[in-house]
């Protein structure tokens, strides 16, 4: 396979380049020295959206953090499960910011704060204590930007569309590498005032940690759902497999800790998608005796008691066209 495919955007003319695709016609033009009216254009697959994120319930309250709320993309909010649609991040955020802002409003008006302000400063020292650890490294090791590239030629070649056991397992193996290199690395730029490299470096182990769990997770998934394909294990497996992934990783350990939930409550068996192969391992439980496990097993992992039971607002058989 070659390393990207031709888009032909030819047939269009400039005219309706310029004017209804602009954009693309301008990122083709200044970062590709092309011109889409009579070139074709080089096009690969890339990563643009995370599907997890801070588990919440619906409320936006955060399992394992009182006070901490999250909405929109920064949460994992029972939307979009294993394969977000394309356009429904608007839905959600207009949802989110509604149900959630309010809520948020509410407890802050019931919540008195007892604010210990010694813990900020001690806050504000660590982190100038690592940006001066950072500063002060010396040596020949690694650039950041350089373990930031390995780090992403391991995510599309082995975490990519298409994944496999073995590439995975290869993929963590990479991964811990760039971890250890992390802490070696030093900056060509040695200012402490404003200075990109140095600002960099603070977010690079936070970005292969959440690489590290990505593949990890992916790994240990022995099934094909959504947008994470196995072509090992190409069948969704709901017997095994009906769960989500939680990953916590304690402040004092080098690995994360991963546990897994029910999805939630469901009215119906999980259907075929619509789209692909229809084979699939079902669901070997009754629905009910699923159901019965969920508000246990999801307490059992820090999630809070909803202000109201989710849906509890809706008019019965709300989804049903009204005549």
């Amino acid at each position: 396979y070659g390393p990207h495919l031709w888009l032909d955007l030819r047939h269009l003319g400039e005219k309706h380049l310029t004017t209804k695709l602009r954009e693309v016609f301008d990122i083709c033009r200044d970062f590709a020295g092309l011109n889409p009216a009579t070139d074709l254009v080089p096009v690969q697959p890339t990563q643009h959206y995370s599907m997890g994120g801070v588990r919440v319930n619906k409320d936006g309250q955060a399992y394992s953090m009182a006070g901490l709320f999250a909405a929109g993309e920064a949460a994992c909010w029972d939307m979009h499960g294993f394969n977000r649609l394309g356009g429904n991040s608007l839905a959600e955020t207009v949802v989110a910011g509604r149900l959630v802002g309010r809520r948020v409003g509410e407890y802050a008006s019931e919540t008195t704060l007892e604010m210990q302000t010694g813990l900020a400063f001690a806050a504000i020292r660590r982190a100038e204590a690592r940006a001066d650890d950072w500063l002060q490294r010396s040596g020949s090791g690694p650039n950041v930007y350089e373990i930031r590239d390995a780090m992403g030629e391991t995510m599309m070649s082995k975490v990519g569309i298409f994944r496999t056991g073995d590439e995975l397992e290869m993929a963590v193996a990479e991964l811990d590498a760039l971890l250890a290199d992390c802490d070696r690395a030093v900056l060509r730029c040695k200012a402490p005032g404003m200075n990109p490299e140095l600002t960099f470096a603070l977010r690079l182990k936070n970005m292969l940690r959440l690489a590290q769990v990505t593949a990890m997770g992916a790994r240990d998934r022995t099934e094909s759902r959504g947008a994470h394909y196995r072509s090992d294990y190409p069948l969704r497996n709901d017997a095994d497999w009906l769960c989500r992934t939680l990953v916590r990783w304690p402040a004092d350990e080098t690995e994360p800790k991963f546990s897994y939930e029910p999805v939630g409550i469901i009215d119906l068996p999980p259907g075929h998608r619509g789209y692909g192969s229809d084979e699939r391992i079902d669901m070997t439980q009754p629905i009910d005796d699923y159901n019965r496990r969920v508000p246990g097993e999801q307490a059992s992992h820090g999630r809070r008691e909803t202000r109201e039971p989710p849906g509890s607002r809706l008019r019965p058989k709300a989804w049903e066209s009204q005549t």
